[in-house]
């Protein structure tokens, strides 16, 4: 399943909440203000990244917030068209 998170997870429960239900082996991407939950070091970092669960960071989104340079090297930064991808890979999905 994919999993689309756009709030920060400093201000709204979604990333907690899509953790909470989300299986091991779903894809995360994180955009617009969810991206701050990538920074490397942070306490969602940490949670985010698993052997199992894959996690991306849409670079567009991270760039217009100063982040690019600042996210957890286990999370991959996508562009658009791997978004679009993953989106046509994955029937199921939900946003957060």
């Amino acid at each position: 399943m994919l999993h689309l998170v756009k709030t920060s997870p400093y201000s709204h429960q979604a990333l907690w909440q899509c953790l909470h239900y989300a299986d091991q082996n779903s894809v995360v991407v994180l955009i617009s203000d969810a991206v701050l939950a990538g920074v490397a070091g942070s306490e969602w970092a940490s949670q985010l990244v698993t052997e199992s669960r894959s996690v991306y960071v849409l670079r567009n989104d991270a760039r217009a917030r100063g982040l690019h340079k600042r996210i957890d090297s286990a999370i991959e930064m996508i562009d658009m068209d791997k978004l679009v991808a993953l989106s046509v890979e994955h029937t199921t999905q939900m946003t957060w």
